[in-house]
């Protein structure tokens, strides 16, 4: 039985609206890498529009959201089975 999450609308759409930011924008980059253009394209994206910084608010909503509703261990468990950039080693 799936559970419903109740949030805020708001907080719903600017993320939507950074998700589909970073989607189109990601193929657009990827398509200028694949067509030979520098590959430093994708960096330039990532500082200029902060995505970062965007990327902890949208985990920090979706976070506080499901935390609400699961609880903070199990959130926490979520987030232990990351598997992220390693830095090669």
């Amino acid at each position: 039985m799936a559970q419903s999450i109740s949030v805020e609308l708001a907080g719903f759409t600017d993320l939507f609206r950074d998700l589909e930011e970073y989607v189109v924008s990601l193929d657009r980059i990827l398509s200028r890498i694949g067509a030979g253009e520098d590959p430093r394209v994708l960096l330039e994206y990532v500082v200029e529009y902060g995505l970062p910084a965007r990327l902890a608010r949208a985990r920090e909503f979706v976070g506080d959201s499901l935390e609400r509703v699961i609880g903070a261990e199990a959130l926490e468990e979520i987030a232990e089975q990351v598997k992220g950039y390693r830095d090669g080693k």
